[in-house]
């Protein structure tokens, strides 16, 4: 098992044992996950303090993974498709509280909400129409709008959290309408350049990029996963970033900058909205963060 600690002088203001704790919980994850490589960092002031890589980010040759390698983020990805949508909030090109049959006139789920999509209270079916995670083929736009039509709606809206990934691709496609464009060059215009997140975007780089395996339950062998590109669902989940971008996002997300998203409108996005936890009651979902 390979693994890197950086960081040093700054890892020790966290306190040696804080340290190892730290180090022992991130190789527990891996080992539990059966994950050829996993990395973690916190981030104080704005900075990014500590990073740990444990295992390989490639396995042939073997690769120890570092700040910069590039991970699919997966679901994360909501998030920057939720502070798009509020900070066209802000601009006044639309309202939380828009039905969706504003920006789709023929849809059959037109009296659902923005705001009931951003906090997965739209009881909308999970996914796209269709076998996507097990075919790997993610719907166009066409495609996407198309089997709307064929889409569930399994629960009445705010009648529980339910998550759902069609509800982000959704989003998306509101931003692009709104914006005139793709949604990866407006989150890249909006919320990467600005936060100098330059190894973030929906193309990986091949080079720095750490490859997918999938690990055999019994046998332990690694096959390396296909690429899956996709497309319209790349709102709800399609970003790849780093450790050291993904600090410099933690780090607006702790103190907003008016650039990107008013500290008032990033406080609202973790106003809770819906309970996600209806036994213990402590966990909710706010507008894109939980």
């Amino acid at each position: 098992m390979n693994g890197s600690l950086n960081g040093r002088a700054g890892a020790l203001t966290l306190g040696d044992g804080l340290v190892r704790d730290l180090e022992r919980q991130v190789r527990e994850a891996q080992s539990q996950w059966h994950s050829p490589a996993v990395s973690a960092g916190i981030v104080r002031d704005g900075t990014l303090l500590w990073s740990i890589h444990v295992g390989s980010a490639r396995l042939d040759p073997v690769t120890a993974p570092t700040d910069d390698t590039q991970y699919m983020i997966g679901s994360i990805t909501k998030t920057f498709t939720a502070v798009l949508v509020m900070a066209l909030r802000d601009a006044g090109k639309l309202s939380l509280d828009d039905r969706l049959e504003k920006y789709l006139p023929q849809t059959r789920h037109g009296a659902i909400t923005i705001r009931q999509l951003l906090s997965h209270a739209s009881g909308l079916q999970r996914e796209p129409v269709g076998r996507i995670w097990e075919n790997l083929d993610a719907p166009d736009q066409e495609r996407l709008l198309r089997e709307l039509e064929e889409a569930e709606q399994v629960l009445p809206v705010h009648f529980a959290f339910h998550y759902s990934n069609l509800a982000f691709a959704l989003l998306g496609q509101i931003v692009e309408q709104l914006e005139g464009r793709p949604w990866d060059e407006v989150v890249t215009e909006r919320i990467l350049a600005p936060l100098g997140m330059k190894h973030t975007g929906l193309v990986p780089d091949n080079a720095n990029r750490a490859l997918g395996y999938q690990i055999h339950p019994h046998t332990g062998v690694a096959t390396v996963e296909p690429a899956f590109e996709q497309k319209a669902m790349a709102p709800l989940g399609g970003l790849w970033s780093t450790v050291a971008d993904m600090g410099r996002y933690a780090a607006f997300v702790a103190d907003p900058i008016d650039d990107v998203l008013s500290p008032d409108s990033v406080d609202e996005m973790c106003r809770p909205l819906i309970m996600t936890d209806v036994e213990g009651w402590a966990r909710a979902y706010g507008l894109g963060y939980d």
